[in-house]
């Protein structure tokens, strides 16, 4: 319980008594309480955003004596596509839950280091951030607009960049996985170039996809109908009829498929 809802609660208690009605202490009471939950929720709020956005304050400036500060890129850059990208990072950020401040550096090394992105525009930045970290943006609407406004090239980069996000704060989740699809197809690259990406991030797992008949290329429509057709093919009730022999090697391989097709699972957070 904040310390802001129990405040809230005694100085309503106090209120209460000094009226001296039963119903009136019960009221005023509750209403404090509420009053100062609301505060916690907005002081608690404040906290976080400003601990996240902590890599994007801007640096303390030098004195004479300690010379000019470095230059940098100080060009603004198109606040347009500046805004999506933002929108876009965050949606990827946020897909499995809270955005985290190692996150947010990720995005910052991004401007940074991709885009060449100097003090004054990494604050133009910070305030989309801050702003979509309250007000959630459009994941598709943000990576339609940014793949008509970026080369293949740097789609691709971008798509990587989004990859690093989502695996900097631990293994990939479905929730995760399903936001790049949709930044995929909004920056209009193809499965096979979201595949390329992900294997480089993931690992290509060439043995788990033998065991289906598959290459790493294979979409994930093949994988299930693969999995799925040998999963049938093998089923140990198939081979019950034909000796224990029989139905001990179909178990192992029963065994050896749905393992293979749950390690691709794992690896492209199906």
């Amino acid at each position: 319980m904040g310390a802001g809802k129990v405040l809230g609660a005694i100085v309503g208690l106090a209120v209460g008594l000094l009226i001296g009605h039963p119903l009136a202490i019960v009221l005023l009471a509750v209403l404090g309480g509420f009053v100062g939950h609301r505060h916690d929720e907005q002081h608690s709020q404040f906290t976080e955003t400003s601990d996240v956005l902590t890599d994007f304050l801007p640096p303390a400036p030098r004195t004479v004596d300690e010379g000019r500060p470095e230059d940098g890129n100080h060009e603004a850059p198109v606040d347009e596509l500046t805004r999506d990208l933002c929108a876009l990072f965050i949606e990827v950020a946020h897909a499995d839950g809270d955005v985290r401040r190692e996150e947010v550096r990720e995005v910052r090394l991004y401007f940074e280091s991709v885009l060449g992105y100097g003090p004054e525009s990494l604050q133009l930045v910070r305030g989309h951030l801050k702003e979509f970290l309250h007000r959630p943006p459009d994941l598709d609407a943000a990576a339609q607009s940014c793949g008509a406004q970026l080369s293949h090239a740097d789609r691709h980069r971008l798509l990587d960049a989004l990859f690093e996000v989502a695996l900097v704060d631990g293994a990939l989740q479905r929730s995760e996985r399903e936001a790049l699809r949709r930044a995929a197809r909004g920056l209009d690259l193809s499965e096979e170039d979201e595949q390329a990406i992900a294997a480089q991030h993931l690992g290509e797992g060439d043995d788990h996809y033998a065991v289906l008949g598959l290459t790493p290329e294979a979409t994930d429509a093949e994988v299930k109908r693969a999995f799925r057709q040998l999963a049938a093919e093998h089923h140990p009730d198939k081979a019950s009829h034909a000796g224990r022999r029989a139905a001990e090697q179909a178990s192992r391989r029963f065994q050896e498929v749905r393992d293979a097709y749950e390690e691709i699972r794992r690896l492209r957070g199906l």
